[in-house]
């Protein structure tokens, strides 16, 4: 009996190695796709802007008898926002330089398709972008509508470089090639006062009206080495 309880374990323990080598433990890959960016302010309505990302990603495996891994990397990614405010209107397109950290658990389909989700937290940092307003003065340009443009993360810029949020994933690996979809959305508010942290000195400046947090929708694919 005691025999054949330490063979039965014996090839358990075998076979818990022969799949754990299954899993790697070092990915690297590529990804680049579409985004479908937001944001929200209580009161105001704003609209979709869509923007594009480019990635690279590296997963490590943290188990090695589970598909579970760390996923991080370096990505590009357009966002913005389209906002109405009374008779007004804003186009908002900031690039961020953006580093998620995730984690996701792989479920291989018979050797056919590996499908995991993903989970976790993202930063952000604005490193280019501009915005458009435009207004009606009817006082002024009696009825006539006027814009300016003006950068975004600027001294007198209506949004904050940095954002942090949450980021959830579904991918599906078939080869080595990588097709996902999923959301991001911001925790912190982004609006910023203009003129040195004075309210008083810019009535326009989207602090003054609200917290503004962003939301993204994005579609990836990719390729994996």
């Amino acid at each position: 009996m005691k025999k054949l309880f330490f063979a039965l374990a014996g090839v358990a323990m075998m076979a818990s190695s022969a799949v754990a080598q299954n899993y790697e433990k070092n990915l690297y890959g590529v990804r680049a796709g579409l985004n479908v960016s937001n944001a929200s302010m209580s009161g105001f309505d704003f609209n979709s802007r869509v923007g594009f990302h480019v990635a690279g990603v590296y997963q490590r495996l943290l188990m090695e008898t589970h598909p579970l891994y760390l996923e991080t990397g370096l990505q590009i990614s357009q966002k913005g926002f389209k906002a109405d405010f009374w008779a007004d209107k804003e186009t908002a397109n900031p690039l961020y330089l953006e580093i998620p950290i995730m984690v996701n658990y792989k479920f291989n389909i018979k050797d056919v398709v590996t499908l995991y989700p993903s989970i976790g937290f993202y930063y952000a940092l604005g490193v280019s972008g501009k915005s458009k307003y435009e207004y009606m003065d009817t006082e002024e340009f009696e009825g006539e509508s006027y814009s300016e443009k003006s950068d975004l993360f600027g001294a007198n810029g209506v949004m904050k470089r940095s954002d942090f949020g949450m980021r959830f994933s579904a991918t599906a690996e078939w080869k080595q090639f990588v097709f996902s979809l999923g959301y991001e959305f911001g925790f912190v508010n982004v609006a910023k006062i203009a003129d040195g942290g004075n309210p008083e000195s810019n009535e326009d400046a989207l602090s003054s009206w609200g917290k503004l947090k962003t939301g993204n929708f994005f579609l990836s694919v990719g390729y994996n080495f």
